[in-house]
């Protein structure tokens, strides 16, 4: 009887064994299945409703809802809600929706709505929503938005938008959260955060001429890396300066040994005061001459447009940050300036 399989046009159950097919209800695919509280079937053709739960032992066509869950052990293709919870042991291809969880174990082939997390064990072909999070175990090729994170733990070749964070094991999409994380990349991290493990890494230490004392560690790609900077002017009475901020940059292979290095940067100036905003913009053009791997120097010119509300000069702090031998220019707004620079320094790893 296990093999044995047989369709109906309706079946009505109160509970799983009390219904109108007895117990042959787990051999039986119904086109209109209505459950009280909840119902065991072979599976549907056509349209289930459940006041709590629906079991279904094979696939699910074309239309089934649940207050609670629905657990289908072969595939849905059509629409799926649950109040709570969505479970498919094979694939789904068109709509998941739910309260809490949408769990399939194979392929996911349309769109998934939850208000915690969607989990499939299979290739995504579509859209993943989350409240929190997305997990896609193999190959993702659309779109993955959630309130905290997504995770792509094979090839992700569409979009992944998280509130916090992302990681790919093979990005070859895009990628936008505050954290990102990849093993490898070919295509781009957009955030604070940018780490791609067998990526690009750097270390500097530099000066400009605005600070002294700066520090910069760079992450992504070769081709598209995010820059955490800070600085400071170090050892000069009354000219204090700090700075932090954020920048993107490029590199360029001329040769094995040189490289140029265009860089934007945007940073918080402090001045002894957090009352007002200065900010500090620039645009740098670094030729970089490598020694090995580990290690590289690099300077060039750079260009400035700082932005300034503070209207007098805290005890201690530095007030004008262009040099007196430097030439500088206006705008249209009294409260920039502009001015041509430098940056020089050295790189690790």
């Amino acid at each position: 009887m296990k093999k044995f399989f047989t369709e109906k046009p309706f079946q009505f159950s109160v509970i799983p064994g009390v219904s109108s097919q007895g117990k042959m209800s787990g051999q039986v695919v119904n086109n209109f299945s209505l459950n009280l509280f909840g119902g065991y079937t072979a599976g549907v053709k056509g349209l289930e409703i459940g006041g709590l739960f629906n079991l279904n032992k094979k696939d699910v066509r074309y239309l089934q809802a649940a207050g609670l869950f629905n657990i289908v052990g072969g595939s849905v293709t059509g629409l799926q809600a649950g109040g709570l919870q969505n479970t498919v042991l094979k694939n789904v291809k068109g709509f998941q929706a739910s309260g809490i969880n949408n769990f399939v174990k194979g392929n996911v082939n349309g769109l998934q709505v939850t208000g915690i997390g969607n989990i499939s064990g299979g290739t995504l072909n579509g859209f993943q929503a989350a409240g929190v999070f997305n997990y896609q175990n193999r190959n993702s090729n659309g779109v993955q938005i959630s309130g905290v994170g997504n995770i792509g733990a094979g090839e992700v070749r569409g979009l992944q938008l998280g509130g916090v964070f992302n990681y790919a094991k093979k990005l070859k999409g895009v990628q936008i959260g505050v954290i990102n994380i990849a093993d490898t990349s070919d295509g781009y991290s957009i955030g604070l955060i940018n780490v791609i493990l067998k990526g690009y890494h750097k270390l500097s230490l530099y000066a400009t001429e605005v600070t002294n004392a700066n520090a910069a560690f760079k992450t992504g790609r070769r081709k598209f890396y995010s820059i955490l900077q800070a600085g400071m002017n170090a050892g000069k009475e009354g000219e204090k300066i700090f700075t932090f901020g954020y920048g993107l940059g490029t590199e360029m292979n001329i040769a094995k040994w040189l490289s140029l290095n265009p860089e934007l940067g945007s940073q918080y100036v402090y001045l002894g005061t957090w009352d007002y905003l200065n900010l500090l913009n620039k645009l740098h053009l670094h030729v970089t001459i490598k020694f090995g791997k580990r290690f590289s120097i690099f300077g060039g010119p750079s260009f400035a447009v700082y932005y300034s509300e503070q209207p007098a000069p805290v005890h201690g702090y530095k007030f004008e940050l262009v040099p007196p031998s430097y030439h500088s220019f206006g705008f249209d707004n009294d409260k920039l300036r502009g001015w041509f620079g430098w940056t020089a320094g050295i790189n690790f790893f």
